[in-house]
């Protein structure tokens, strides 16, 4: 049995529909057959009458009212007919009675569907002389006690599905939000990894450039001063490793996300300053029409600047830093070149620092180029960020 069982729920819906509507065709067609003797009216038009009835049961689910409608038709044309005592008419009318309270969406259809059967089981007293009115009910009510009982469970179904979907939407939504949580910690890793490495790094550096500079001041003397200062500076040169080690921790790829407090262009020379108090050749040029930009392309023009000139502090030693700021019609200009030798391009190529450079700019749409300079030996390193057209000044 459970491989007759597993043969049949294995088959399409339409084909097993098929299958019922034509066992029970042959049975009523037998029916009236054997009952032939029974039945009033041509017999040839009720064969097709009854046909009609339960050969409807082929689409009592992918056309439920339809079904209704063509078996309310047969057993209209069966009663007009004549009688004729055949179970499977009976049988295959509560079939599509209950196909239709269970398969037609919407309540109107299955009501009207319902109204059909009830309608053509109606036109029997009409008909027929003698009928009582006890039968009469009865031919009404089992259709009606079906349709009611069948109509109930699909709304009942109806409302766990519903109840289902809306547990899966609130699941959805409550997870959906939990990756929104998660992606704005992400961003705001992204954001302090970031800022550490431009802003501890960047003083990190210095404090080894100027305890580098008092080293060498000392020319030998005092050597208590200088075996401290050798701790120092490989506490420095200790602490900016773990900071790259850590800050790979942090970060993740994407975007920068706003927050912090915003540079300008105006403090480039202090980037400058500070760089030349610990005794490096830094000098700044400023060319164009300057005039205010917006505050998010001034803070990413000053973070390239400090990252370039804190690489060169880095991988130039000794080597002359000089900085240009190119206000443009349409964009401004960054660029920070050095003339030492210093680490490899392979080396000032890896880490945080340009990868950053490059993500800040590219969320402006604009172009970052970096490595070793085409007219001398160095690095250059230059970002060009589109702004606003300037306001022509009035007349």
């Amino acid at each position: 049995m459970s491989g007759i069982r597993a043969w049949w729920q294995g088959l399409p819906l339409w084909a097993r529909d098929g299958v019922l509507a034509s066992v029970v065709t042959a049975v009523g067609q037998i029916e009236l057959v054997l009952l032939a003797d029974e039945v009033s009216g041509p017999l040839v038009l009720q064969h097709l009458a009854f046909a009609v009835m339960t050969a409807s049961l082929v689409i009592r689910r992918a056309r439920a009212v339809a079904a209704a409608v063509v078996v309310a038709v047969g057993l209209a044309f069966q009663t007009v007919l004549g009688d004729a005592p055949v179970v499977a008419g009976f049988v295959a009318l509560l079939m599509i009675t209950y196909s239709v309270a269970q398969y037609a969406d919407r309540r109107r259809d299955a009501l009207l569907g319902l109204l059909a059967i009830v309608a053509a089981i109606e036109l029997y007293p009409f008909v027929v002389e003698d009928v009582s009115i006890g039968d009469e009910i009865g031919n009404v009510a089992i259709p009606i006690i079906v349709w009611v009982f069948a109509r109930l469970a699909r709304e009942r179904l109806d409302r766990a599905v519903r109840a289902e979907r809306e547990a899966v939407a609130a699941r959805t939504r409550v997870r959906e939000g939990e990756l929104a949580r998660e992606a704005a910690l992400a961003a705001e890793r992204r954001r302090i990894a970031r800022e550490m490495h431009d802003v501890v790094g960047h003083g990190v550096t210095l404090m080894l450039l100027h305890t580098d500079a008092a080293q060498a001041s000392l020319g030998g003397r005092e050597p208590a001063t200088a075996q401290a200062l050798d701790v120092v500076l490989a506490a420095g040169r200790t602490a900016l490793a773990d900071l790259q080690r850590l800050l790979r921790v942090l970060r993740d790829s994407g975007g920068d996300p706003p927050g912090g407090e915003p540079c300008s262009l105006a403090a480039v020379a202090g980037l400058a300053e500070g760089a030349a108090s610990g005794g490096r050749d830094v000098a700044v040029t400023v060319d164009g029409r300057v005039r205010p930009l917006p505050a998010a392309v001034e803070a990413t023009a000053y973070r390239v600047v400090q990252e370039s000139i804190t690489n060169a502090l880095k991988h130039a030693p000794g080597g002359r830093i000089r900085v240009r700021v190119h206000y443009g019609e349409q964009a401004v200009e960054v660029e920070v070149t050095d003339d030492g030798g210093g680490s490899s391009g392979g080396a000032r190529g890896r880490g945080f620092g340009l990868a950053g450079i490059r993500e800040r700019v590219a969320l402006f749409d604009g172009r970052v180029s970096a490595g070793p300079r085409d007219d001398g030996p160095g690095w250059r390193t230059s970002a060009v960020l589109p702004v606003p057209a300037p306001e022509p000044a009035p007349a």
